[in-house]
């Protein structure tokens, strides 16, 4: 297969019958489910190495028998899944979905191995606890697969006490579901279970490459932050922030201002050495609180004064470049290292709701892709490495490559 990249055509080998995806509709059709799972065996070029499993609300009451039903036919024991607010399968989006979205991965000369993390260790138990309940998977393992239960959890400073466990081994994934509606379930092996965390980890001849799309374009100046208590930010520039806030927001031209109601954004500065800053270089934050009377405001991830920041608008164009521009480039960095596959963990506030159109972050994959199989979910945040760190991500496509490894 041809590809045209940077005004030339590469050969970005997609290895085939490496990964089958499948969506299934309700009701149940049990036969169904297992005349596929049967003939991907012959389909794949070996046997599955894992499966990956999605599932709508609508399914989840089904999961188990699901779980069972693959394990048996498709004649793996390692499944990793969770609840889905939406669900994507090869070229299609499912936002707000319905049924579930099966995929089967024979990755070579690689082992999967797949664990269910209490909530209580990953809050808790600090990198020591997480390494002593991985074993020797911290030391032997390329990359993880990581779906966290919405709740508790919902912030990245348990992500320390994961990276050191890891030893810095890419991590993507994202939480599922919404603890609202009780559909946070995760599903690792045939169990199902409503908290924590599950993790896949790949050891052997294939890898994660991650690629984590913000979206985001940074407007007005950076800033020095000044004063800040925990996760509130007092004053930029020996100013209040509120009063920084207000005053770029007025010299953006009517149309910027039109596209930051709603969609105005705080980037940290995650790489202090580098001389000028963009898009891609800033751990990007939602305004969480604005207090008017002192003109504080408050994230979600605690930053340290002398940190920069700036702010950031998020509008459909600036999310679509970026994430052509990044996937371009990954693939000229992978160069004829096969890709066997992938899974999307996408925002639940990407989609039509920012682009207008349907299967629009698909699209992109398909397009610089053609005919991989892509799998994957809609999520409540993002997980992927930034500036060597896992880190939560909101209104983020974070998207894992299967790839062989160097």
């Amino acid at each position: 297969m041809t590809q045209l990249l940077f005004g030339r055509i590469c050969y970005m080998p997609v290895a085939p019958c490496h990964t089958v995806v499948q969506h299934f509709s309700l009701p149940l059709n049990e036969s169904q489910v297992e005349a596929w799972a049967t003939e991907q065996r012959s389909v794949l070029a070996g046997p599955v190495t894992f499966g990956l499993l999605f599932c709508a609300a609508d399914a989840l009451p089904h999961a188990r028998e699901i779980l069972e039903i693959v394990r048996i036919y498709a004649q793996t024991p390692v499944v990793l899944g969770c609840a889905a607010d939406g669900l994507i399968a090869d070229s299609e989006e499912m936002e707000g979905g319905e049924g579930f979205c099966l995929a089967l991965h024979h990755l070579p000369g690689t082992r999967a191995h797949a664990i269910h993390l209490e909530e209580s260790l990953l809050l808790e138990g600090g990198s020591s606890g997480l390494s002593r309940a991985m074993g020797p998977l911290t030391a032997s393992a390329n990359a993880w697969i990581l779906l966290a239960a919405a709740g508790n959890l919902s912030h990245d400073s348990w992500l320390r006490d994961w990276d050191q466990a890891t030893q810095g081994r890419p991590t993507v994934g994202g939480f599922t579901g919404n603890p609202a509606n009780d559909s946070t379930a995760l599903f690792c092996h045939g169990n199902v279970h409503s908290g924590g965390a599950v993790a896949l980890a790949l050891e052997g001849d294939v890898t994660i490459e991650p690629l984590l799309s913000q979206g985001c374009r940074p407007v007005g100046s950076p800033w020095t932050i000044t004063r800040a208590d925990h996760n509130i930010i007092h004053q930029v520039g020996n100013r209040p922030i509120l009063e920084v806030l207000r005053d770029t927001l007025q010299e953006l031209s009517s149309d910027e201002q039109q596209q930051a109601r709603g969609n105005i954004f705080i980037g940290l500065v995650m790489d202090e050495y580098k001389a000028s800053f963009g898009t891609g270089d800033f751990l990007v934050r939602n305004l969480a609180a604005i207090d008017p009377q002192t003109g504080a405001v408050a994230i979600a991830t605690p930053p340290r004064v002398g940190q920069n920041l700036q702010f950031q608008i998020r509008d459909a164009v600036t999310a679509s470049v970026d994430f052509e521009e990044l996937l371009k480039q990954r693939l000229r960095e992978l160069g004829q290292r096969a890709v066997y596959g992938a899974c999307l963990c996408d925002c639940i506030g990407r989609g039509s709701s920012l682009f207008g159109v349907s299967n629009h972050d698909v699209g992109v994959v398909n397009q610089f892709l053609p005919e991989m199989p892509l799998s994957g979910l809609f999520c409540n945040g993002e997980l992927a490495p930034v500036g060597g760190r896992t880190l939560l991500h909101g209104y983020a496509a974070s998207l894992g490559l299967f790839v062989a490894k160097k």
